[in-house]
């Protein structure tokens, strides 16, 4: 299992904002922009098939250089099986889509700051029994 200092490491657009890697978050950007010059994209789902593949280290940066740029991004944590972007974050997974998908309304707001600027993050919040059914939810 990744330790937290761990985690944090592989958040190369914080660490070490002028590397190469963090140049390739950038172009991605970019790319991205050039893509939705009549229709801007407005949002994006990083998904695989398999564990370990990179979604939350991939979804993190990337939201962070484009946070960075003066936009406002928000995170979704869909991992509704081993979400890990509250721990990335260093934020609480008390509340979040789960608590939104149930309508609890008396909760406080889902939605977190973090330390990077314009970026905030929905955690998963508690982890359901029935993952799938819950994501193949009209709800979802």
């Amino acid at each position: 299992m990744m330790r937290e200092t761990d985690r944090q490491q592989n958040l190369v657009t914080i660490s070490n904002p002028n590397s190469p890697v963090s140049e390739v978050y950038r172009v991605i950007r970019a790319n991205l922009d050039f893509m939705g010059v009549d229709e801007p994209i407005r949002s994006l789902v990083v998904t695989s098939t398999m564990p370990g593949e990179g979604k939350t280290v991939t979804c993190a940066n990337f939201a962070i250089v484009n946070a960075h740029a003066g936009r406002r991004t928000i995170i979704v944590d869909g991992d509704l099986r081993k979400p890990m972007m509250h721990r990335v974050f260093q934020l609480s997974n008390q509340t979040g889509v789960t608590n939104v998908l149930i309508k609890q309304s008396d909760l406080p707001s889902p939605i977190q700051h973090t330390k990077v600027e314009n970026l905030d993050v929905l955690t998963s919040g508690p982890i359901p029994p029935n993952p799938a059914e819950v994501v193949g939810s009209n709800a979802m």
